[in-house]
């Protein structure tokens, strides 16, 4: 049986953030045995503090291995994941050695600012990026909503979507609980885009009994400390608990024993986190931001609320808090819709559509 001949590049686990789950997710998926699937790590690999010379020559391995790994003929698919900054342009030489082996290439864009790093490009590098991108058979954005504003920066790209699948590895599970104090879980790095702040200032404001736990690393340099210190300053050590990573069954375990999903981020694309605790039964409550709208109708898969606003943060935890019907409900509904549209199959079917009209399969 014939089957396409795919080079996947991204950050791979260990590595921890949105990419890195996504390509976690499509390697424990069909697509391993639906296309002959080869792995290719752009991660940074070297360690925090190095010389700049060590990360060139570091680079310049890289870009050697993959020019030798599109050496096969027929010349596979490239899939490239991306995101916004200079990882974007080092993937861009990939891209670029990969038109001059003969190699259609799939430009897979995820980062919750890649609008924004777009707008504050200078012209030259806004007009490389645009020729980048017309270079792609295939730009694929997250949402119709990241669709549109890729076109806006990328006219004549041809831009599909593709949503973010998770997989569905344990029944959701009630959240109507009888506990007299709901726990929230909020997944992500402890950055300012995450609304890590604003998700605080919530808590102290909050009029109703409830908890949050916070599960994440450092996004930024510092970040657990300044969490920690206003945990302290403003009481709330009763009620948010810095958790710290979670991975695999320990991410699992916490979300199947929670009452709710929380993730005020202030930019977003469409967070893994979420997906994941959607597809536990989570009711979400989110902000107004990025694909998060598109994933959570308000009022019925959870409760969307503007961005770094903990007036409205604080009244949608208690809301969810001191409903437990509600809670059940909405919970239910998150599951279902993300197994109709985020499941990691719906995915992989929509990749292999992509894959089939380029035509290329091995001999």
């Amino acid at each position: 049986m014939n089957r396409f001949k795919i080079v996947m590049s991204g950050p791979l686990p260990p590595a921890i953030g949105g990419m890195a789950s996504v390509l976690d997710a499509l390697k424990a998926s069909t697509l391993s045995r639906r296309a002959k699937l080869d792995f290719f790590e752009t991660g940074k690999t070297t360690p925090q503090g190095r010389p700049l010379w060590l990360g060139v020559i570091t680079r310049l391995k890289l870009m050697a291995r993959w020019w030798c790994n599109l050496g096969q003929f027929p010349r596979p698919v490239v899939h490239i994941h991306t995101c916004d900054g200079f990882t974007f342009f080092l993937d861009g030489a990939l891209l670029v050695l990969s038109r001059l082996r003969g190699a259609p290439v799939i430009l897979h864009v995820h980062g919750a600012r890649f609008d924004s790093f777009l707008c504050t490009l200078n012209w030259p590098l806004a007009k490389l990026a645009h020729w980048l991108a017309q270079r792609c058979a295939v730009v694929i954005a997250l949402s119709p909503g990241w669709q549109e504003r890729l076109s806006k920066h990328w006219p004549g790209a041809d831009i599909r979507v593709v949503s973010n699948g998770v997989a569905i590895s344990r029944t959701a599970h009630s959240v109507a609980s009888n506990s007299s104090v709901p726990r929230f879980v909020f997944l992500g790095n402890l950055a300012h885009r995450k609304g890590v702040h604003v998700l605080l200032k919530a808590a102290a404001l909050a009029r109703e009994s409830w908890t949050v736990d916070l599960v994440g690393g450092d996004g930024e340099l510092g970040a657990t400390v300044l969490a920690e210190q206003e945990i302290y300053q403003q009481g709330l050590q009763s009620r948010c608990r810095l958790l710290g990573p979670l991975i695999d069954d320990a991410k699992v375990d916490l979300l199947s024993s929670a009452q709710g999903f929380v993730l005020p981020s202030l930019a977003e694309g469409l967070p893994m986190a979420l997906l994941e605790a959607m597809a536990m039964g989570l009711p979400a409550v989110v902000t107004a931001v990025g694909a998060m709208p598109e994933a959570v109708r308000d009022g019925i898969e959870g409760l969307v609320v503007p961005a770094d606003t903990a007036e409205a943060l604080a009244e949608a935890l208690d809301a969810l808090a001191r409903q437990p019907q509600l809670r059940a409900r909405m919970g239910a509904a998150a599951a279902q819709r993300c197994q109709s549209l985020y499941g990691i199959e719906r995915m992989v079917d929509a990749l292999m559509l992509i894959y089939a009209e380029l035509g290329i399969y091995p001999s």
